[in-house]
């Protein structure tokens, strides 16, 4: 369903979970946990866990403001879902079968296993991670993200410039990073 958003003045982007919380606080209601849905067209398909507000009166509102002005959400509510304070990655869903894409997605999920890796499941917030094991995910993240807005395909020629294709240049180079 489509739900629009409202969000609360003292709620923060991207932080749901607790800014459902304190809003029952204040107001009483509840949480409901399910999926928010995002179409990067021609790209992928992303589920994000999410949470949205239930009003005492049983009414569903997006309460959590978005990065980019949003004013609704597709959302899926799933009851057998509760936030239990670690995070949960998103599901992504290629549209395309597409190299490029399916490395988005992998390192994607790597960067979320990295960050979330032994006692840092646990911490909330800003988690410090070392250099080493973040920076080299999150550059081949952008230069994914670049490459994919651009419109390129795994059989063009590759953004760095090197004239080889995407799945002989980079394609090849990126695989070990993130564990193909």
């Amino acid at each position: 369903m489509y739900l629009a958003v409202k969000p609360d003045p003292e709620a923060f982007v991207n932080e749901c979970f607790p800014n459902v919380e304190a809003k029952i606080v204040r107001a009483g209601g509840s949480m409901l946990c399910g999926w928010q849905l995002w179409e990067w067209p021609h790209v992928l398909v992303e589920a994000e866990f999410h949470a949205v507000w239930l009003s005492p009166d049983g009414g569903m509102v997006d309460i959590t403001p978005k990065p980019h002005g949003e004013t609704r959400i597709l959302f899926v509510p799933d009851e057998r879902r509760r936030y239990d304070g670690r995070v949960v990655d998103n599901v992504r869903m290629s549209l395309r079968d597409d190299q490029l894409i399916r490395h988005f997605i992998r390192v994607s999920e790597a960067i979320v296993r990295v960050m979330n890796r032994g006692e840092r499941a646990s911490q909330y917030g800003h988690v410090s991670v070392p250099a080493r094991e973040i920076e080299p995910l999150l550059q081949a993240q952008d230069f994914l993200g670049r490459s994919l807005v651009s419109g390129l395909r795994d059989h063009d020629p590759c953004l760095c410039g090197s004239g080889g294709k995407y799945k002989r240049c980079h394609g090849r180079r990126l695989e070990p990073i993130f564990g193909l």
